[in-house]
C-alpha cells in the first residue's frame, strides 16, 4: 500500500470523521505499537477541544461569529498535529501494519486494479439522534462487525431521507424520498435542523462505487428515529 499525500479531508464533516477515527484507533493499539504515552494524550487533548467547537460552529442557528473562528483556528493547529504524529509514529513504523493504516485512511492500495466485484449487499444502518436536529448514522458491511464500516467493493453510502409527523407512513419507494446526500466514511452526521424536532426521521441506504463501472446494491429497509 502507498501513503495518501492528502489523506486528511477538506470537509468539516469528513475530517470530524476522520480524527475521531484516528484518534480512537491509535488510542486502542499505542502501547502495542510503541507509541508513548504523553504523545497520545496530545493528541487526546486536542481532540477534546476540537469536537466542541466543531459541535458549536456547526449549528447555524446559535453559533457566533467568534464560535466559527476559534473552530477554524483549531482545526488548523489539530490538522498540523495530526500530520506531525502520523510522520512520527504511523507511516514507518513496522509495528502498524498495512491494513491498519488503511482503517484509518492513511493509505491506498497500489496494486493493479481488479474488475469490481457486483454488490448485492445490504448496508446494516444505525441511527442515534444526538440533539439539536442532529442524526449520528453508523453503518457496517457485516452484522457481526463491532464498528462502522465500508462495503470492500463500494466507495460510497448512498443514503436518501425524509422528515414526516408522527403517524405518516414514508414512502414505499426509494425514489420517492424528498432529500439525498452520500458518504464516503461509514460513520457520519446527518444534519435535519433543530426545526424538524419532533418529526420521525426515515431514511434508506445503498452501496455504491462510483468508479468505473458504477456499482449501485439494494437498498435497505426503511430505518427511523425520532428528531430530537
Amino acid at each position: 500500500m502507498a501513503i495518501k499525500k492528502r489523506y486528511i479531508p477538506l470537509k468539516d464533516d469528513d475530517f470530524f470523521n476522520f480524527q475521531g477515527n484516528l484518534v480512537n484507533i491509535v488510542v486502542t493499539n499505542a502501547a502495542g505499537w510503541g507509541i508513548p504515552a504523553p504523545a497520545v494524550a496530545a493528541l487526546v487533548a486536542r481532540r477534546a477541544e476540537f469536537e466542541p467547537l466543531y459541535t458549536t460552529a456547526q449549528n447555524k442557528t446559535t453559533r457566533r461569529r467568534a464560535d466559527v473562528v476559534a473552530f477554524r483556528a483549531c482545526r488548523k493547529t489539530y490538522e498540523k498535529e495530526i500530520r506531525a504524529f502520523v510522520k512520527a509514529w504511523l507511516i514507518n513504523n513496522p509495528l502498524v501494519t498495512d491494513e491498519q493504516r488503511s482503517e484509518m485512511a492513511l493509505t491506498i492500495r497500489d496494486t493493479e486494479p481488479s474488475p469490481h466485484p457486483v454488490i448485492t449487499d445490504i448496508p446494516i444502518v444505525a441511527l442515534r439522534v444526538i440533539g439539536g436536529g442532529d442524526i449520528e448514522a453508523r453503518v457496517k458491511a457485516l452484522k457481526d462487525q463491532t464498528r462502522p464500516s465500508m462495503h470492500p467493493a463500494a466507495n460510497l453510502i448512498d443514503y436518501r431521507y425524509v422528515m414526516l409527523e408522527i403517524g405518516d407512513l414514508p414512502p414505499a419507494n426509494p425514489e420517492d424520498y424528498t432529500k439525498r446526500d452520500v458518504s464516503s466514511r461509514a460513520k457520519f452526521i446527518i444534519r435535519v435542523g433543530a426545526q424538524n424536532e419532533g418529526k420521525r426521521f426515515y431514511a434508506v441506504a445503498r452501496w455504491v462505487n462510483t468508479t468505473k463501472p458504477k456499482q449501485e446494491g439494494p437498498w435497505s429497509e426503511a430505518i427511523t428515529v425520532v428528531i430530537a
